[in-house]
Formats: structure tokens, sequence, C-alpha cells
């Protein structure tokens, strides 16, 4: 491993010399052939008039204190809205796919959910507009993608920045801001395979010199590639900017999402060789086996329903004292319903050659509200700029939720009768409300030692106030119980400019996450402390030919300690630990005025150094849904006589096991990709996307049981008119 290790620590740069060398050959080539290279201007929606850099964007989920891409010790991937719309990322889940090193899949009660780094689930922090949610698996959904102005993911412990639960790193979902001064329209409308229609319209209008109000809706349907499976989507944002004076500015947001799924597809399950009609390989599972025969069945009770509506408010405020310091204020409010009445898990019984199937009802009545003040300081000390941040955040959540388990008739996994949901209320009932109270104090800093050397550092102290009251209704009893923890996470790291347009950057930090989600801990485990997460990464940013060459690249170690163990009598204690080590590279080229490039890969080794589940030692298995490699790669091509652009996209997910015990083995999958663009009058486009073009059959995520998967969406098509005004 060590020497897996100096082999991967030179990975990157050797990566980064390599494709500048080559590619700065075929631009020279071109400029001797051509006599001179007319560059072109990249226009990135969201950030202003005029060209940037990808590595000159400035983030929030990095740090408070302005960063740029380039200026943090850290991988950073921003997806922005022209990105989604030229590769086709209709939703969230297809945006976190196309990052390097993320996989991204649906879960019952998770959907959305991310692996990201060989770290799964609640390991990923979860934040809209920097305001963060205390338990990301809960918050976290499916949205579409058009609501956004980019998704940005910040790779590596990030508890500095979102608190605890930050340790494989954190997705910040920026929605559509305000801009002063700009009228703006854009829309789109687009129907496809399986009846699925799409439709959006965003709006910027100046209100006055110094005020501006943007709105943006969005409503989609489907109804699904597996049967009896429609679901549809309702999202409306809005903001309001306004600067009374040149050192007062104040916005507010308000964003309403809604998302409804009818007899959700909850996965398909592994069956008996034997009795499979048409087993594949797709699963390695000993007797068990993925038919092909039975994958768009729904086993989901026939009224199964699963829901959410959320409500995001939000206002800033920020003050300029001087002209190098700035007081800021950020207040938000958030609240959540949830429902699900489904069959969720079905497990096949050999005896009786049926599914055996369980019924689940949960509800979700979800309430936060939080305040983050700063006093920020950007300007020169002894010589040297210095910009700093320090401040106190406040989080306040309530959680209440109906929760009833029982089951339903099992069926034929070839002929189901699904029935009816029906109340499981006298089976396993548990009424229960979660009060999560966590105050932070919080500093950052970076400066300069010299123009080329910037040094950042930053340290956050959390006290969590945790109470939980549950109500059994099958014993009649009401418990009561809470912790309170406390723990400080810190980070520190370097950026050095080595030569025009390449830089360095190393950093160490570390992070803090519950032994379980806060808002569903049990009793036992909420007497565990915070499990500590440390990680260090080094790796080179370039942006080189005027910004025709963008590359990152980098190489990290994260380890977990502290994970729950459970002994061979279900006793839970703490002392596990999970590591991973991996190299990771993002490359975009403009190759020539018509063509472009982009790609990225991830390769991680990810293993339980100790763990042990009902005694038995999960020592040096992979995490459940990590893939060991990730690839994707996409392209375009515009003609030069007519406004016709090609484009194709190809992405490799590596096999994945759907247990830690590593007993289940899914195989890896390739998709293919591709698209039309014909550019209409009046600032318009017609799109013709084909999907999985190779009808690839594959199974893409594991569900709650490891003898059940998600099967992908087969072959599809769609139809896309967008334009902008």
């Amino acid at each position: 491993m060590n020497s897996m290790l100096r082999t991967a620590a030179s990975g990157p740069i050797l990566v980064a010399a390599t494709l500048a060398a080559s590619l700065s050959s075929a631009f020279a080539q071109q400029a001797e052939d051509a006599g001179a290279v007319a560059l072109e201007e990249i226009t990135v929606q969201g950030e202003g008039a005029g060209a940037i850099s990808p590595l000159e964007r400035k983030t929030e989920a990095a740090s408070r204190l302005g960063l740029s891409v380039k200026e943090t010790p850290a991988t950073i991937d921003v997806i922005t809205q022209d990105e989604m719309q030229t590769e086709g990322l209709r939703s969230l889940i297809e945006v976190y796919n196309s990052a390097p090193g993320v996989v991204a899949g649906n879960l019952p009660g998770e959907p959305g959910v991310t692996a990201m780094r060989g770290f799964s689930r609640g390991a990923v922090g979860y934040s809209i507009d920097g305001f963060r949610a205390i338990d990301p698996l809960i918050a976290s959904r499916n949205y579409d993608s058009y609501s956004f102005d980019r998704i940005e993911i910040l790779k590596g412990p990030a508890s500095v920045v979102s608190g605890s639960g930050a340790l494989a790193g954190t997705i910040n979902i920026v929605t559509r801001k305000p801009e002063i001064g700009v009228a703006k329209a854009d829309g789109l409308i687009s129907y496809g395979s399986f009846d699925s229609v799409r439709a959006g319209a965003s709006f910027n209008a100046p209100i006055s010199p110094n005020a501006a109000a943007n709105a943006s809706v969005l409503f989609s349907r489907s109804n699904g590639y597996v049967n009896d499976t429609d679901s549809r989507n309702a999202q409306v944002t809005t903001g309001f900017t306004i600067e009374p004076t040149d050192r007062l500015k104040i916005s507010a947001a308000i964003d309403y999402f809604e998302d409804h799924y009818g007899t959700p597809y909850q996965g398909t399950p592994l069956i008996a060789r034997e009795d499979a009609r048409n087993p594949t390989g797709v699963v390695s599972a000993g007797d068990l086996v993925l038919d092909k025969s039975i994958w768009k069945k729904n086993y989901n009770v026939s009224d199964g329903v699963m829901k959410s509506d959320a409500l995001w408010a939000r206002t800033t405020a920020e003050f300029k004292l001087t002209d190098a310091w700035t007081l800021r204020n950020a207040f938000g409010v958030y609240n959540a319903n949830r429902t699900w009445a489904n069959s969720e898990d079905f497990t096949y019984n050999a005896t009786t050659k049926k599914l055996d199937r369980t019924s689940t009802f949960i509800s979700h009545d979800h309430q936060s509200w939080s305040n983050r003040a700063s006093a920020d300081f950007d300007g020169d000390v002894a010589g040297r700029r210095n910009r700093f941040s320090a401040g106190v955040e406040y989080l306040w959540t309530d959680f209440g939720s109906k929760r009833r388990f029982g089951s339903v008739d099992s069926v034929d996994p070839f002929n189901p009768v699904r029935g009816t949901f029906s109340d499981t209320s006298g089976s396993k009932g548990q009424n229960f409300d979660s009060t999560v109270k966590n105050t932070s104090l919080f500093v950052e800093d970076a400066i300069n030692i010299t123009p080329e050397w910037i040094v950042v550092g930053g340290l956050r102290h959390d006290w969590i106030d945790l109470d939980r009251t549950i109500n059994d209704l099958n014993a009649g009893t009401t418990t009561r119980f809470g912790n309170d923890y406390s723990a400080t996470s810190w980070r520190l790291g370097a950026v050095y400019d080595v030569a025009p347009g390449i830089s360095l950057f190393g950093q160490y930090t570390t992070a803090i996450s519950p032994a379980s989600s806060l808002l569903l801990i049990n009793e036992i485990r909420s007497k565990l402390d915070l499990t500590k997460g440390r990680s260090i990464e080094a790796g080179v940013k370039t942006s080189l030919f005027d910004g025709r060459l963008t590359a990152t690249a980098s190489v990290y170690e994260i380890e977990q300690k502290d994970i729950i163990l459970t002994d061979a009598g279900g006793v839970t204690a703490q002392g596990g630990t999970q590591r991973s080590r991996g190299l990771e590279f993002d490359v975009s080229a403009v190759i020539t005025e018509q063509w472009r490039v982009s790609a990225n890969a991830s390769f991680v080794k990810a293993e339980f150094v100790e763990l042990l589940e009902n005694g038995l030692s999960r020592k040096g298995n992979r995490p459940l849904n990590v893939p060991a490699q990730t690839f994707n790669l996409w392209t375009t091509y515009r003609l030069a006589s007519v406004p016709l652009t090609f484009g194709a996209g190809l992405r490799h997910v590596g096999d994945f096991y759907t247990d830690n015990a590593n007993t289940k083995r899914v195989k890896g999958r390739t998709l293919l990709d591709a698209s039309i663009a014909y550019d209409v009058p009046a600032g318009g486009t017609i799109t013709l996307r084909g999907r999985n073009l190779t009808n690839k059959f594959y199974a893409e995520w594991s569900g709650y049981s490891s003898t059940q998967v998600y099967v992908g969406a087969p072959r599809s098509f769609d139809l896309t008119y967008s334009v902008k005004f």
C-alpha cells in the first residue's frame, strides 16, 4: 500500500504534465498551420459578464473567505447550469454522477443519496446556498437540476465549513440569483421516452438601478421505466437583491420544492438461479441472480406513495464597515413534510418460491432554522494580503415522525398480485420527536506569504444538544433520552504557484460525524461519542493556453475512527476504522474552435481497517455502494458551416458490493449517450438526445436489503427546445 501511495502521489503531476505537453503540441501545430488561433470567449451563466476560468470561480462550499477554486487547497467540482443543459443532466443524481469519484442513487427513504471518496450515505454534507441540513440523509432529494445556477462539490472532510457529518465532502446546491442591471430570461420544454415531460422558465428583472428580482419555475412528470411508477415534480425559486448604498447589500429568497411518486420503484429482488427464467451475470450472489425477465415488474403495493414538499426561506445582509471589514448575517428557515406508504423490501423465499414483502408507513414533520453571523476582513497586514472570517452559527431542528412497520401478502415474482397498503398501526409502531440544537464558533484565515504562496487555516468548535422522545405504541411506553456532544475540527493547507497557470496544493483536515443519524438515533447509540475523521490531500491545478486547458489532479487519504461495532450478541460499541486512499483527475480542453472535450476519473481503495458486524470481521472489505473506479468523458463538436452541434458522452462505473461482507457483487457498467443540437432563430436550440444507446442492462445501486438492487434505465430518447432571451 505504501508503494501504491508513492506511485499515486506522483500521479496527478504526471497526468497534468502529460496532458499539458500533448495539448501544447497540438495547439502549437494549429497555430503554425493557421497562422493564428482565435480564442473563443467562454461565458458562464451566473458568474457575471465576461469570460471566467473555472479555477477563478468563487464557491460557498469550501470556505467563508471568498476564495476561488484555485486558491482553495482542496478539490472542488463546480457544475454550472450551462454544463447541465449541454450534457443533458436533468436531475441532481445525474449531476452528482457527472463529477469525478461521485456516485449517487435512490433508496426508499433517501432519494439522491451519494457515495464519495470511499464513504457513503451520511458521510456527505448537504446544503442549499450555504444553509446546511443537520442530517443530509433526511433532507436530500433528487430535485430537477433546472432550478439551480450551479452545484458545488467539495471533496474531503469539510466540518470546518459544514459542521458535523461532512466527512467525505459536502454538496452545496446554489439556486439562481438576482443580477442587478440585467434583464434576461430562459426556458426549456422537453418530451421523451416513458411519456416524460419537463417544462421550465426563469426570469431576471432589474427593478431599479440598485435592485433586482428573479424567479424560476419547473414542472416535470414521467410514467417511469418500470411498470406503474409515475412521478411528478414542481419547483419554484424566487430571489430579491437590493443595494441601497454602496456599503449595504440585502438579499432574500424563497424556494418551494414538491415531488410525488405513485407506487415508486423500490428495486428488483434477486431470486434463486434455478427458478429464474432469464438469469444474468449482473449480480454475483451465490445461488441468487438478477433475472432480466422480471426487472420491469413493480412489487410495491398498487397504492404506494412517496411524497415530499419543502420550503426554504433565506435572507442575508452584508454591511461594509470599512474598505477591509464587512459584517455579514445569514438567516434561514426550512420546513418539510414527507410521507411514505409502501412495500419496500422483497425477499425471495426458497420454500414458497414467492417474495415475502414488508409494509412501511413513515411520516416526517421537519422544521429547522439557522443564523450565522460573521465579521470578515480582506486587506493588507504587514504588507501581505490577508482574508479572515470569524463568527458564530446556531442551528435548531425539530423532527417529528410516525413509523409503522408490518407485512403484506407474499407475491409470485413472475405474476405478482400486488394488493393495497394496509394500516400497520398495530405492529411495531412508534411516534417520536427529535430536537437538535447546534452552536458553533468558527474562524478562518488565508494569508499570502508571497504573491505566489497562500496559506489557509480554519478552526471550528461545535456544541450539539440532542433530545429525543420515543412513544412505543406496542409496549405503551415513553422513552426520553439525549446527549450533549462537543468537538473541534480544523484544517491547514497551502497553495503555491510554481509557474504561471500551474499551482500545487496540499492540506490536512479533520472532521466529526455522529455514530448514526442524530434525528433517528436510538438510545444506545446516542450515548456513543462522535466519530473522528482526518484527511491528507495533495494535488495540482492548471489553467493554460488562456484558459483553453483546465486540469485538476489530486491524491488523498481519509480515515474515520470510532465507527460502530457489533459483537456476536448484537451489543454495540465503538472502535472500528474505515479508510480510503485514492487518485482523481478532471480535465477540460478547447481543442479547436469547434471541438471541446472534458474527462474525469477516480480510482479509490476503500476498506474497513477494523469492523465487526454481529461478531464477524469485515477487515479489508470494501464498503457497500462504493466502486473502485469511475470515468466520465464528454465531447462536443460544432460544425463551422451550419449551426449544428454533435455531442457524445461515456460513463464507466466499476463494480460494487451490496453488503459489507462483500458476498454480493454488482458488475460494473459503461454507458453511452449522444446528442444532436440545432440552433434556431431567436436564441433557441432544439436538441435530440439518446441515453444508454447500447441498451445496457445493469444495476446502479443497492436497496436497504443486500438482495435488492435498482436496475438502471434502458435506452431512451428525448427532444428538448431551449431558449435564452
